[in-house]
């Protein structure tokens, strides 16, 4: 009955079989191979309808592009023999699941590996055994096991849609490399199996891509250069070890979008890995690397845009070094549930929503852990948050937040040692904010953090450079930058020209400059400078924390390059260049206005201020959400171009003329021409001299023109110069006790167009002058000494007087010799008295054609006068004081280097100036009235103008004057007091007072009673003028002069 059941069984499967594929010629495989068998793609497809077992002394051969399909529980299994499986990338081995239903749950149980191996050398290269390379497994239970120390080469291989992708254990081994692990719920399961070589592998879309299960042994694996991506869990988990999952290293690998990139260890007690975790990147996942293992190292990893970058979960003595942990949505680190005694540094923490938080999983904490030459720096929030401790120190590090409070903070009741951080500020201020400790809230510890650094420690990782800034210029774009402050700092690199990985296409190295030009290039496109210090080798730098992270470039204003406008026109901003902004303006730190001063491209006219300063700065604005930049120009205004040539003159052949009165402003050039045939030293100086010509000899005049070049528009002046034969005056100054040393002589030719000092001489010790070249015509002479030594003396001319219209005019046609002038003694002077007239001589207009020779200083080493707005002082005036009728001279003074003038200590009384200046005619001074109620004549303006001389006085004295209250007047031997009338009596005093100041005679009178005294006796008073003051009890005072006559 048997026999007959089994029989049919038979049968119906052949017939089932038989089904299935109709139509291709098919081979049926199964069961024990007894001898070394090549299965070839010629007897495609291969059907295996019971596991295939390879035992020990036998070799199965699978050619390229054969193809075997494996039913439900069926496997392949090297029990001991060999397994030479080696496709072709064209032609791949295909191991599959025989389904031809497509049903996803029929799978069959893979290839089984058990003790068989391969031999390779000592750098792992196959030399014989087992191998497997471009083959395709899928659909199975567990695509790939190796076990009871069994060893595979497995190159090129591609596992799919497996519940297990690899399964090692029991000591076996495996060498995979290049290969794809692919829709598996484990990619790799290693159990109790060591030193395997995972290399560029990709294992995706796994549950868990590489799981190491606890209480297992694994030491010594390599898992390098793999990307770990897209898997729904964990890339690459190691549970509980208990010392036992160790020496491993994780490095080299792309850990991408996962749950968990990372997942060392599993909070296990007294668990040390010593594994190695280096040089990976891990970003786009929730938690890219978290450790619960003890004694592992974190080295030189990017961790980058994950929501946490780096957890330490009950993992001790741990090193966190070199790694670079940005731009992560949560904590950069976050250290919890008993994370102690590790060491982190060396890290580049920066632009992550929130730095370093160290804190404790359900009353866990986290201490003694050393924080040490990290540079953690642009964490939106704090940059370190300590909620547990104590900690064994946090130095070395450079620290910079965001913001301008709390970015280091201390919520825990332990004291935090953070000395000697660099704060990248010195001002305790600054860092006392950044800081929230015991002083914010008293329940906490503080945070001591003096002494601190004054520049960052050159062992932690370089800082970016701050305020970079790209402008565009014309076609070109700038980039500049704020200095970093690192002490081994060696340069600054450009990047530009982006890739779509973020990489960047073209490097420049700027060396020291914080300012670089990138030609012909678009204001747009991203730019990125970066800082590097004297380790620096151009391999690996900025992971090594030699080059600093990239600081991207913000697209700032430009103002445009320095310009200049004449002061008649206006600024168009043309050049100006911005972009990406919210908000624009311009502004001006002069009082000129801008048409439209939101505008990019506006004008700007320029106001008084500016034109009158020459220059001003003009800043152009942007405002964006995070930031406001600025850009300046500088504007220099140029005046109109202004040229005098000097006044027409007279000259020598023989002395030539010295252009020594030309004046020039706002020129590029100029350039000195001559009607005639003389000739210049150097033309094109304003200050040269020229030497007449023959022709200008004969002829007796020549015009000499002054022509300016410059950006406002040209422009020329000419003189006269007229040629005239020249001669010399010699003579002597004295006066009643001798010569007269140090005295001025000044020569006034009297020509055509008025009279003008044209030359000057100094008295010598013996009274001695002499003018050498004066040209042929006719002068006055007029002289005087200092005016601290003879003030006694006038100024005369020759041969006499103290006025040019009596005097002397001296016809010059030969050299004149013996020329004698004495300065006459002050007749009658007045005596000493309170009062005093002040004043200054100005040029309202044109100060003359001789202002050279009255500007120099004749006695004192003075500088040149001082320039009042609208006026120029006119120095060496000589003004006399006098009597009202003009007929005699008081005192006399010399007005000084900035025109002022004045007469001290006079009596009280009336007087006249008088401006003494050859050829010039005086308007009729105002009287001066000094007196006790106007003691002081002041601001008095002598005007000097088109040869004339006016006396300008703004309060001569009789202010306080009223209808006299004394008659008659002049007076004999008693005058009649007439009080002003009023209803009640009122008590008034009279007082009369000398020339010279002093009180003479006093009296009192009531008004409103009759019968009282109305006379006032000056029997007494000798005949003169008397100022006299009528006083009444409320302190009203009027005014008036009594003459009293003998």
């Amino acid at each position: 009955m048997n026999y007959w059941i089994r029989r049919f069984c038979f049968i119906s499967l052949i017939i089932f079989l038989a089904g299935l594929r109709p139509l291709v010629a098919q081979e049926y495989v199964g069961g024990l191979i007894s001898e070394n068998t090549v299965y070839s793609p010629a007897l495609n497809p291969y059907i295996v309808i019971e596991p295939l077992i390879v035992p020990e002394g036998v070799t199965l051969t699978i050619m390229p592009g054969t193809q075997l399909y494996f039913m439900i529980r069926t496997s392949l299994r090297i029990e001991g023999g060999t397994l030479l499986a080696e496709g072709t990338p064209e032609n791949r081995i295909l191991f599959d699941s025989h389904n031809p239903s497509g049903d996803t749950d029929k799978k069959w149980d893979g290839i089984n590996i058990f003790v068989s191996r391969t031999i390779a050398d000592d750098e792992g290269n196959y030399l014989g055994g087992n191998l497997l390379r471009h083959s395709l497994i899928r659909q199975t239970t567990t695509a790939l096991v190796l076990s009871d120390t069994a060893l595979i080469h497995a190159p090129d291989i591609q596992i799919m849609n497996s519940d297990y992708g690899v399964y090692l254990q029991s000591g076996a081994s495996l060498v995979l490399k290049n290969s794809i692990i692919d829709a598996c719920s484990y990619g790799m399961y290693i159990k109790n199996s060591g030193d395997n070589i995972i290399s560029g592998c990709q294992v995706t879309n796994c549950d868990i891509g590489i799981f190491f299960p606890s209480n297992n042994i694994s030491r010594n694996n390599r898992i390098t250069d793999n990307n770990l991506s897209f898997n729904r869990n964990i890339a690459l988990f190691m549970s509980i070890g208990q010392g036992n999952i160790q020496h491993n290293l994780i490095s080299g690998n792309t850990v991408a979008f996962n749950n968990i990139g990372l997942h060392i260890g599993n909070g296990g007690n007294n668990d040390p890995g010593l594994n190695s975790i280096s040089n990976n990147i891990i970003r786009n996942n929730d938690i890219g690397l978290k450790l619960s293992q003890d004694a592992d190292t974190i080295r030189d990893n990017l961790i980058e845009l994950n929501e946490t970058g780096l957890m330490l979960s009950k993992a001790a003595i741990s090193s966190i070094e070199g790694n670079t942990i940005r731009q992560n949505t949560g904590w950069g680190m976050l250290m919890t549930d008993g994370s102690n005694n590790n060491l982190i540094t060396g890290n580049n923490i920066y632009d992550n929503a929130a730095g370093i938080r160290v804190t404790h999983k359900d009353f866990k904490y986290s201490v003694n852990n050393r924080f040490e030459y990290n540079m953690v720096s642009g964490n939106a929030e704090e940059a370190f948050l300590f909620e547990a401790g104590p900690q064994l120190g946090i130095h070395n590090n450079s620290i910079q937040g965001v913001r301008d409070t709390a970015v280091f903070v201390n919520r825990f009741e332990t004291d935090l040692h953070a000395e000697g951080n660099y704060w990248f500020t010195n001002d305790t201020l600054v860092i006392d904010s950044l800081i929230f400790d015991v002083y914010d809230q008293p329940v906490l510890g503080e945070v001591i953090y003096k002494p601190f650094l004054y520049q960052p420690d050159p062992v932690a990782p370089v800082s970016r450079p701050r305020m970079v800034v790209k402008r565009q210029v014309g076609p070109d774009v700038l980039v500049n930058w704020l200095p970093n402050s690192e002490s081994d700092l060696a340069g600054y690199k450009v990047y530009y020209g982006l890739n779509p990985d973020g990489s960047f296409s073209q490097i420049a190295d700027a060396g020291s400059d914080t300012l670089f030009v990138i030609s012909a290039y678009d204001l747009a496109e991203t730019i990125a400078v970066t800082a590097y210090d004297t380790d620096a080798d151009g391999i690996r730098d900025q992971v090594e924390g030699h080059e600093s992270a990239y600081s991207y470039a913000v697209a700032g204003p430009w103002a445009g390059g320095d310009a200049s406008i004449c002061e008649d026109t206006y600024f168009v901003t043309g050049s100006a260049t911005a972009i990406d902004y919210q908000h624009l303006f311009w502004e001006t730190d002069g009082d000129g206005a801008f048409v439209n001063p939101q505008a990019l491209s506006t004008r700007y006219v320029p106001g008084p201020a500016d034109i009158a300063a020459g220059s001003v700065n003009l800043t152009l604005g942007i405002v964006n959400a995070d930031y406001t930049l600025y850009d300046r120009m500088l504007l220099t205004i140029m005046g109109q171009p202004s040229v005098f040539a000097g006044n027409d003159t007279i000259v020598s052949p023989e002395s030539g003329y010295y252009s020594t009165t030309a004046t020039a402003a706002n020129f590029t050039g100029l350039l000195w021409t001559t009607s005639g045939d003389g000739t210049f030293d150097n033309p094109a100086q304003l200050l040269t001299h020229y030497t007449p010509g023959d022709a200008d000899i004969e002829t007796g005049s020549v015009i000499l023109t002054l022509y300016l070049q410059s950006e406002c528009g040209d422009i020329s002046d000419e003189l006269l110069l007229t040629v005239k034969p020249a001669f010399s005056i010699s003579g002597r100054l004295f006066y009643e006790s001798g010569p007269v040393a140090g005295g001025v002589v000044l020569a006034m030719n009297r020509e055509e167009a008025g009279t003008r000092a044209v030359a000057l001489a100094h008295s010598t010790e013996d009274g001695k002058f002499i003018f050498n070249e004066l040209p042929a015509g006719s002068y006055y002479l007029f002289a005087l000494g200092e005016p601290s030594l003879y003030a006694g003396f006038v100024p005369s001319y020759y041969a006499s007087g103290s006025f040019w219209q009596p005097a002397y005019l001296l016809p010059l046609d030969a050299d004149v010799y013996d020329v004698d002038i004495r300065l006459e003694g002050l007749a009658n002077t007045v005596p000493s008295g309170a009062g005093s007239i002040s004043g200054t001589c100005t040029y309202p207009g044109d100060a003359g054609r001789d202002a050279d020779i009255y500007n120099e200083s004749w006695f004192d080493p003075a500088g040149p006068p001082a320039t009042t707005p609208g006026y120029l002082p006119a120095p060496n005036h000589v003004v006399y004081l006098m009597n009202p009728s003009l007929t005699r001279i008081i005192r006399w003074a010399l007005s000084d280097m900035e025109g002022n003038f004045n007469f001290e200590s006079l009596p009280f009384g009336t007087y006249r100036l008088w401006g003494e200046k050859a050829g010039y005619t005086n308007a009729l001074s105002p009287l001066i009235t000094l007196s006790p109620l106007h003691p002081d004549a002041e601001d008095v303006v002598m005007s000097v103008n088109n040869q004339k001389i006016s006396i300008q006085v703004p309060d001569p004295g009789k202010d306080g004057e009223d209808i006299p209250f004394l008659y008659p007047n002049p007076a004999g031997e008693r005058v009649w007091v007439n009080l002003p009338w009023s209803e009640s009596p009122v008590r008034y005093e009279v007082e009369l007072y000398s020339s010279t100041g002093q009180k003479v005679l006093t009296a009192s009178f009531t008004s409103g009673f009759s019968g009282a005294n109305s006379f006032l006796d000056v029997s007494g008073l000798a005949a003169g003028i008397y100022p006299c003051l009528l006083k009444d009890e409320s302190g009203n005072i009027r005014y008036m002069i009594l003459s009293v006559a003998r």
